[in-house]
């Protein structure tokens, strides 16, 4: 596979969703357990990695179905309608020969981005840093510091230049993919490619935008980025099997990822995580993204303002965005439905919330030898299960 293909799939880590909102936009509980173990708010931790309930058997073979056509070689995933398990499992391997289970970990993806923006809120209302306040007073070296906020980085409207989309950055990145990289060598990639637009006036997704906001966190708490979600967040919510890590090391079970993004079909489930550095380095579990996302929409570890101003539309009329489809905060909405779509060596993820009916969907999938590693090969799969289960209002990403 050609390296501009690969660019494709690193855009693809977190920023698809910008194509096709762009696209779509401007034309360009119960808390009984089952005999498994298995929470019903979560359906992590069955016993034999598989709980079905009303529904569960349709959304099995739409994934079975999927899997097949996009010639993947395993998948976890979580179903939910509210508190109600619709499908809990894993299905066909990871590794190869063993079966997947749904309490295999996982490279989180994009629903760590989220995080940052909840750590970001908590501080501005507890009056550590301002999120309308220049970034300048915590790195005035950092180019046009004096024009990009906080927010601009939760928002992806700095106008920052997306190091992904950088040839040196490829090159570098899949000469080795276990090396790693520092924030420090990140934002040089970055810059070494003057801005896309002028801070606040445009949208243009960058991860280069979360790891300046990481690092702007962090020099305003004095502490690790790590520290900050794990004490704010993961503690909190009793996300017992999520940590963001540093290194390319993943906690057994493990789902493994495979990908034939270099030509060769590989396991990738230790290439290192700090490729995303503040973005999406981060091990985690369905189990554990389910209970984020749950905590993230009904706003549990926000105050009340928060919440509201971090679900409102407030990147509305900036770039492609309406008061109905629109990027704040780390979020995309898309009507009633929220979307997220996590894809990193191998791991290809989706995410989709209806805030109505408040129906879950989760899926990782992994790659096999034919699967095109240049598209989310998750977002077909939860997509058509998101529809199966919310017919009247599917979402449109």
């Amino acid at each position: 596979m050609s390296l501009s293909n690969h660019r494709g799939l690193l855009r693809c880590a977190s920023v698809a969703f910008a194509v096709v909102m762009s696209l779509g936009l401007v034309s360009c509980s119960s808390s009984s357990t089952d005999k498994g173990g298995t929470d019903k708010s979560t359906g992590a931790q069955a016993s034999d990695g598989v709980d079905l309930g009303p529904g569960g058997e349709k959304v099995v073979d739409i994934i079975e179905a999927k899997m097949k056509e996009l010639d993947l070689t395993g998948a976890v995933y979580g179903v939910w309608r509210g508190d109600d398990v619709v499908a809990v499992g894993g299905l066909g391997d990871s590794p190869v020969g063993v079966r997947a289970n749904v309490d295999m970990q996982v490279r989180i993806g994009q629903p760590m981005e989220p995080m940052l923006s909840t750590v970001l809120l908590q501080l501005d209302g507890e009056g550590v840093l301002k999120q309308d306040e220049p970034i300048a007073k915590y790195l005035p070296d950092f180019p046009r510091a004096d024009k990009i906020t906080p927010r601009m980085l939760a928002d992806s409207t700095s106008g920052i230049s997306d190091y992904v989309t950088d040839p040196d950055w490829n090159k570098a990145f899949y000469a080795n993919p276990f090396k790693g990289f520092t924030a420090d060598e990140l934002l040089g990639y970055a810059n070494a490619r003057p801005p896309v637009f002028e801070p606040g006036t445009n949208f243009g997704y960058a991860h280069s935008d979360l790891v300046l906001l990481g690092e702007v966190l962090q020099k305003a708490t004095g502490k690790k980025l790590g520290d900050l979600i794990q004490e704010r967040i993961l503690d909190p919510l009793a996300m017992k099997h999520s940590k963001v890590m540093l290194t390319p090391q993943i906690f057994d079970p493990i789902f493994h990822g495979y990908t034939n993004e270099r030509g060769v079909f590989e396991d990738s489930s230790f290439w290192n995580p700090t490729a995303f550095l503040h973005s999406g380095n981060m091990n985690t579990t369905v189990g554990d993204v389910a209970t984020w996302i749950r905590a993230l929409m009904s706003g549990k570890v926000l105050s009340k303002e928060q919440f509201s101003a971090m679900m409102e539309p407030s990147t509305a009329g900036i770039g492609p965005f309406t008061k109905s489809k629109f990027f704040a905060y780390g979020v995309v909405h898309d009507g009633d439905w929220i979307f997220m779509n996590p894809a990193y060596g191998g791991y290809h993820g989706a995410v989709y919330y209806d805030t109505t009916s408040k129906t879950l969907v989760i899926v990782y999938c992994s790659l096999g030898p034919k699967s095109d590693a240049s598209v989310d090969n998750a977002l077909p799969i939860g997509k058509a299960i998101a529809t199966e289960l919310v017919p009247d209002r599917p979402p449109t990403m």
